[in-house]
């Protein structure tokens, strides 16, 4: 009787300390250390390459590797910054349309005396009146909106006129006319420009202006000596 007790205590430890050991927890699994692996292999696949440089949040624009990736990562590009209308900026028109306008008037004035046809003469005293009245209400309009207008040709333009006025005779009734027509084929495609100008007031001063500078294009092409240049295939001179 005894030592069937004595079995049966024998058992029942043996079934307790079964059931501890089967209940207690396993142990975690370390995690592998990515600068234990031996090989790069092994590092590519258990985590971070040691030589790598910690991943940063792509999400901030201070963590892009370069200026172009830093401006992408902002929003920043070459449609973010908006021109005035498709035309030119406001402050370049107008300083192109004055000093290419003075221009006009200086070669002009000194066309109507000197030149020898009559024709020129008569054109040039037009382009002096038309011209001179555009170069105001440009001005004008310049000013109130606080725009630098140019008071006097630059380097540029007054050698051109120094150029043609150094010439006497058919020689400067041809160099003329054949100035006036280059000058105002680039002034038309100027102010066709500004006519899409984001500033209301300058794109009206452009449309209201254009009728006048097409007229003068078209007389500057009938000019004997602009005539006689296109017969002849001599280019024109060219005014930037």
């Amino acid at each position: 009787m005894i030592k069937n007790r004595l079995a049966l205590a024998a058992l029942l430890g043996v079934g307790a300390i079964l059931t501890a050991h089967a209940q207690a927890p396993a142990p975690a699994n370390p995690t592998p250390d990515p600068n234990a692996a031996s090989s790069p292999h092994q590092r590519s696949v258990t985590g971070q390459d040691p030589g790598e440089a910690p991943p940063t949040d792509s999400s901030s624009p201070n963590a892009a590797s370069s200026p172009h990736q830093r401006s992408a990562a902002k929003g920043e590009g070459a449609g973010e910054k908006m021109a005035a209308g498709d035309g030119l900026e406001p402050a370049t028109f107008v300083k192109k349309a004055a000093q290419g306008g003075m221009t006009e008037v200086a070669l002009s004035r000194a066309a109507a005396t000197q030149a020898q046809d009559p024709k020129v003469r008569k054109f040039a005293n037009q382009m002096v009146a038309d011209h001179k009245r555009a170069n105001d209400e440009l001005a004008s309009i310049a000013k109130r909106k606080g725009l630098n207008v140019p008071a006097s040709l630059d380097a540029e333009h007054q050698a051109v006129v120094q150029r043609i006025n150094s010439k006497s005779g058919s020689e400067f009734d041809s160099a003329y006319s054949k100035q006036m027509m280059s000058d105002h084929e680039k002034t038309v495609a100027l102010f066709e420009g500004a006519t899409k100008s984001a500033d209301p007031d300058l794109a009206a001063f452009a449309k209201q202006t254009l009728p006048t500078l097409k007229e003068h294009k078209h007389m500057a092409d009938e000019l004997p000596g602009a005539m006689h240049a296109a017969n002849s295939g001599e280019p024109a001179p060219q005014r930037k």
